[in-house]
């Protein structure tokens, strides 16, 4: 799949287009397009193929809390409100279900991304922005934390020192990186979702990520493996194609694979 082009540094909240009912034609192709694909980019061209107008590069460069406030609706569109994951206890490593909703994990929209943020940090004016998708997609596979962190850094920060003179994010005292780094999550608070969680094996509490585009995607993967043996099943037991089997409903296509399968 040709990646799409992607800014260095993404403008501000290009306005996306209103989500179109997805066709699930359209998402399976999506979803073949992107097998072997990173995640980021994955993501990126499900986005796109549910936004009509919209680009890859549009969505690329949405502050990542906007680009996972789409992907929650679009999952709630999908396959419903209700989410359960499966966490492992840092005490005991106990696996263990998480269950909620997806009106637990939003974000108001009144607390919606802030971007090109100006603050004053250690004397110095710093203008920073939340990471998007395109800044991601500029990590090198396989980078460790502190390259991942400094080339977003890079990309989403700059400087001046008291003379006003542009002082690069490379350049910043160690002491103002913390601070950047709150500001940042401050600024896009749906980009991290943490979920407070309490071990029922030992009672040990702790915080677990919750991330929408890794589970989204894992969820579309299950969902395509499993439509395409329905396909295969009703395609042998009656002959038909593809896309008319998919144009079924749901509740429908399991009824036809239940007769099929009896």
């Amino acid at each position: 799949m040709k990646s799409p082009s992607l800014p260095n540094r993404p403008s501000p909240n290009p306005p996306p287009s209103p989500m179109a009912a997805p066709d699930p034609s359209a998402i399976l192709d999506v979803w073949e397009r992107g097998l072997g694909q990173p995640l980021q980019r994955q993501v990126v061209a499900l986005l796109a193929a549910v936004r009509p107008g919209t680009s890859q590069s549009d969505i690329a460069a949405l502050p990542l809390g906007a680009r996972d406030a789409m992907l929650l609706d679009l999952r709630e569109e999908l396959f419903g409100p209700a989410l359960a994951t499966i966490a492992t206890c840092p005490q005991c490593s106990e696996q263990l279900e998480a269950n909620f909703a997806l009106e637990d994990v939003r974000v108001s929209p009144t607390a919606a991304a802030e971007v090109d943020l100006v603050t004053v940090i250690a004397g110095r004016e710093i203008r920073l922005r939340p990471p998007a998708t395109a800044d991601l997609l500029a990590i090198p596979s396989g980078a460790d934390a502190e390259a991942v962190r400094t080339i977003l850094l890079e990309r989403c920060v700059t400087g001046r020192d008291v003379e006003g003179k542009p002082v690069a994010a490379a350049a910043l005292p160690a002491a103002a990186i913390t601070p950047i780094i709150q500001s940042m999550a401050r600024a896009d608070p749906q980009a991290v979702v943490e979920l407070n969680l309490a071990c029922a094996a030992c009672g040990h509490h702790f915080v677990a990520i919750f991330d929408i585009a890794a589970f989204l995607m894992r969820e579309i993967h299950g969902w395509a493996r499993q439509i395409l043996r329905d396909i295969d099943s009703l395609a042998r037991a009656y002959g038909w194609r593809e896309a008319d089997i998919l144009a079924l409903s749901p509740a429908r296509r399991q009824i036809y694979v239940e007769m099929a399968a009896s």
